[in-house]
């Protein structure tokens, strides 16, 4: 899983503890007055909706700050130069965007019973990622969305799930093969063993 999804295990703990300080207060911010009229469930509805707007700023900007903070937590770990970091900075940011088009795929919970599970989309986002937007999906994850709304809809046609199937099979192929150019290409970057260590535990390189 770490391999397909190119996590970045030491980035994360690096930039979550940083983020850890910042603590949740935004989200135990006193809560909208009732309004004159407004029943229970209005105002319940009213402040369930703030809660979750809250969430998802809070999402977003949690999701900025890592992003900003990853070349930064990269070199540290590293232990290179701003020079070697030039180098190798276009192969890592390659490996995570292709790593996205090939492995890209709705997400589904299951809670207690066939029920309760629900098909996660990149565009709207899942209880632990933002929801992205068009220009932010790769070719990879668009077209996963597409096959999940195919999946939601009782009444989908065979013809119609087997062609974004191969669409998405097609996509993911493509994106192996470049793929695993790319890592040829940062395993031929003279480094360190600490440093080729550190790409091959993380997937960057086999």
């Amino acid at each position: 899983m770490a391999k397909k999804r190119i996590v970045l295990v030491a980035i994360a703990c690096f930039s979550a503890t940083l983020l850890a300080a910042q603590g949740p207060s935004f989200l135990l911010r006193k809560h909208p007055p009732r309004k004159p009229g407004m029943t229970d469930e209005e105002h319940r509805s009213e402040i369930e909706k703030l809660v979750e707007e809250r969430r998802q700023s809070k999402q977003r900007m949690d999701q900025e700050r890592i992003e900003a903070m990853q070349p930064p937590a990269w070199k540290q770990l590293l232990r290179i130069s701003e020079r070697q970091w030039k180098m190798l900075e276009p192969k890592i940011d390659r490996i995570q965007v292709i790593g996205r088009a090939a492995w890209g795929g709705g997400a589904g919970s299951r809670g207690r019973d066939a029920q309760s599970f629900h098909w996660y989309k990149y565009s709207e986002g899942t209880p632990r990622t933002r929801a992205k937007a068009p220009h932010e999906m790769s070719d990879g994850e668009r077209l996963a969305d597409e096959l999940v709304d195919l999946l939601r809809d009782e009444n989908s046609k065979d013809e119609e799930i087997r062609k974004k199937i191969d669409a998405l099979q097609r996509v993911r192929e493509n994106a192996r093969k470049e793929l695993a150019e790319v890592k040829r290409e940062l395993a031929a970057i003279p480094m360190t063993p600490r440093q080729e260590a550190i790409f091959l535990v993380m997937g960057c390189i086999d």
